[in-house]
């Protein structure tokens, strides 16, 4: 279950955190479900749960959930000029964006 997509949790303190056992995580905020991705250990390299609702990602539904994300709120290209807001992405470039992600995450992980 490398990654997954997460939603913050309450600590005792009443205080919201990132769940411990997301280990390398914060990424693509999704702000219409308040989820991230991240990544987790294989549950044979724990000794800790993780909750059933969390689900995990393949790459193509890490593409998919990038894509309608950017449907709603448009991924941008960095602009040469930092006081430019920037163009939109096409859906191909967060395509590309999203697979490079999760290729890169997998190999860091791994």
């Amino acid at each position: 279950m490398p990654v997954v997509e997460y939603k913050h949790h309450i600590n005792h303190m009443g205080r919201i955190e990132v769940p411990g056992w997301v280990l390398d995580r914060g990424y693509w905020a999704n702000a219409a479900d308040h989820t991230y991705l991240g990544w987790v250990a294989a549950e044979s390299d724990r000794e800790y749960l993780i909750p059933d609702t969390v689900n995990e990602k393949t790459k193509a539904e890490c593409v998919t959930r990038a894509l309608a994300i950017h449907a709603v709120t448009p991924y941008k290209n960095h602009p040469e000029d930092p006081e430019s807001e920037g163009t939109d992405m096409t859906d191909a470039e967060v395509t590309t964006m999203m697979e490079n992600w999760y290729d890169t995450i997998v190999s860091n992980n791994s």
